[in-house]
């Protein structure tokens, strides 16, 4: 993992560099609670929403007009989040905006907190930043980007949450984002899920499959299987 490499960023795809499931260059309907970018699932409700990666970011954008929420959320693996038990990390990210309640979000591993300062609104790109400890008995440990006020907020049609350097790191600073190269962080997304190839042929009868990971995955995978080919 990032933390076992030595690497500051425990946050994998801060940058949205990697996208295995589609490149959605134009706005795309998205559910709640989907990963469609590695290792970012959505977070939709009431409202209608899309998905689009612009340059090195991911933007979700209401589709309709309600009160709700809508934005990305990360689960940070197991492993790493039991080396920060009792510890102070700070989140950050490049947040842009046209809703005033666009901010970070945390489970510190027993209870929810969220950023106290939210995004201006103003359309611009801002960085926004939240330092928090982490719970000594960790059950989870989840970061969102999200338009959320402690509670549901009025979203209007068009408007959207637009991030990118999305970084976790131990201490009450926020430092520079950590940009790893794009092999590093495919093999990292790589370990949550690929797309992989399948060998298969006949034999006394059965059909047998043979397929090769690149990298070793973090626990038993489970399978879509597409078929192509004669």
């Amino acid at each position: 993992t990032a933390a076992r490499a030595g690497r500051k960023n425990l946050i994998i795809n801060g940058g949205f560099d990697v996208w295995q499931r589609g490149a959605y260059t134009s706005a795309t309907g998205v559910a709640n609670d989907t990963y469609y970018v590695d290792r970012f699932f959505t977070l939709i409700s009431i409202v209608t929403a899309t998905l689009q990666n612009t340059t090195n970011s991911a933007k979700v954008a209401a589709t309709s007009s309600a009160t709700g929420f809508i934005g990305l959320s990360q689960k940070v693996e197991d492993k790493v989040y039991n080396t920060l038990k009792g510890k102070t990390v700070t989140l950050s990210a490049k947040v842009t905006s046209n809703n005033s309640n666009a901010r970070l979000r945390c489970f510190n591993g027993s209870a929810w907190e969220s950023s106290a300062t939210s995004h201006s609104g103003n359309g611009n790109e801002e960085t926004l930043t939240h330092t928090f400890t982490v719970s000594s008995s960790p059950s989870n440990l989840i970061i969102q980007l999200i338009t959320y006020d402690g509670n549901s907020v009025a979203l209007a049609s068009g408007d959207y949450i637009e991030v990118t350097g999305v970084q976790l790191e131990v201490g009450s600073v926020a430092t520079d984002f950590e940009h790893r190269s794009y092999g590093e962080e495919l093999a990292l997304c790589q370990r949550y899920y690929t797309v992989a190839q399948w060998y298969h042929g006949i034999q006394s009868g059965e059909m047998y499959a043979t397929t090769y990971h690149p990298v070793e995955l973090r626990g038993t995978p489970s399978v879509n299987q597409g078929v192509t080919g004669g």
